[in-house]
């Protein structure tokens, strides 16, 4: 975040994100420090590359201290696991990093079991430090928290190191209105070459799609990324998410359509459904939510025109699509009651205990 941002209380659109940067964290602490007899680490990290103050005016708590208070939430976990959780902030303003590190001194957190790691260094530099610790240990469990000002430190070259790693999960944030306002200046070509044909035929509320549209064509894996769009004022910012588990894009996805029941993907309304709570209209394509109808279209054309049988990959297409499982399954008991697929035993999480050879078969009729 950007050091003013701490002189004023957050907006809304800081508190949503602030949200997402909890609630994901949430999800993501106790499958990394539980039953650590059947885990292969020993450590686990939690990065916070632009740290902040900590706290705004009003007491709220930045990303920073987020992390310790989920921490706390979960005492009985942390001080019981035998894994390692370390912390590590990063900080470049000089005056922000010692605000910050009075606020972490004086924050309860479990000192035993929590280790803390302060630098007070550029983004590029930080990452360029510990970047080759990170290589010579991909796979320990690691959640980046990325939360830039403006779009600069992202860069495609910094985006391809982050999806490499096998246990890591992250979010960015990045200003997506200003990425279609300002793509054409030659400053900004230095750091993404997203053009402004990209944007063309699409609406400004749409802008962060573009974007994660952009980052999404960088992955030549089976990193999974997934958007998240935020409207502060006029302007359209954004989450990105990336993991390498079909765990952790479920979690993060869960985490989007509790705020949003009806996209999953914004804080807005950002596919115009007409829909209101408790007042359907005379009209039943204004009751129907747009991005659940593209969903049981693809799945349709999945199981019935491309003749896809296996339910691991219906879902793994679910995912991608931005939905959860339980919207997949939605569309299948439609199939079963239309008479064109057999029954098909579901899940509604965990599709990744259904990876080959425990996948399960569906009978096109």
């Amino acid at each position: 975040m950007a050091k003013n941002h701490f002189n004023t209380p957050f907006d809304d659109g800081t508190k949503a994100k602030l949200e997402i940067f909890r609630n994901y964290l949430k999800e993501w602490l106790p499958v990394f420090i539980s039953n650590y007899e059947k885990t292969h680490w020993d450590n686990i990290f939690i990065y916070d590359f632009f740290a902040g103050e900590g706290k705004d005016v009003n007491g709220t708590l930045g990303s920073s201290l987020i992390i310790l208070d989920v921490l706390n939430e979960f005492s009985d976990l942390v001080s019981t696991t035998r894994v390692k959780i370390n912390v590590i902030y990063n900080e470049k303003d000089e005056k922000t990093f010692n605000i910050l590190s009075n606020h972490i001194n004086e924050f309860n957190y479990n000192k035993e079991k929590v280790a803390i790691k302060l630098f007070n260094l550029s983004f590029q530099d930080f990452f360029k430090e510990i970047y080759p610790k990170m290589i010579k240990n991909s796979k320990l469990p690691r959640l980046m928290i990325l939360d830039q000002f403006g779009i600069k430190e992202i860069t495609t070259e910094i985006f391809k190191k982050l999806i490499s790693f096998e246990r890591t999960d992250f979010i960015f944030f990045i200003s997506s209105s200003f990425v279609r306002r300002f793509n054409e200046l030659p400053e900004f070509k230095s750091y993404l070459s997203i053009t402004k044909e990209n944007f063309e035929d699409t609406k400004p509320f749409h802008s962060h799609k573009v974007v994660f549209e952009y980052y999404k064509s960088m992955v030549d894996t089976n990193y999974m990324l997934a958007p998240f769009s935020i409207k502060k004022g006029i302007n359209i910012y954004g989450l990105i998410f990336g993991s390498n588990h079909t765990l952790g894009i479920e979690k993060f996805l869960k985490v989007g359509w509790k705020i949003n029941p009806h996209t999953g993907d914004a804080n807005y309304n950002i596919d115009e459904e007409k829909i209101i709570e408790g007042q359907p209209s005379l009209f039943e394509e204004d009751n129907t939510i747009k991005k659940l109808g593209l969903l049981d279209s693809e799945i349709r054309s999945q199981i019935l025109s491309d003749k896809e049988t296996s339910l691991y990959k219906v879902y793994l297409k679910t995912l991608e699509f931005g939905c959860l499982p339980k919207h997949c399954n939605e569309v299948l008991r439609k199939l079963e009651k239309e008479n064109k697929i057999l029954p098909v035993k579901t899940k509604t999480e965990k599709i990744h205990n259904l990876a080959p050879p425990k996948d399960f078969k569906i009978t096109i009729k």
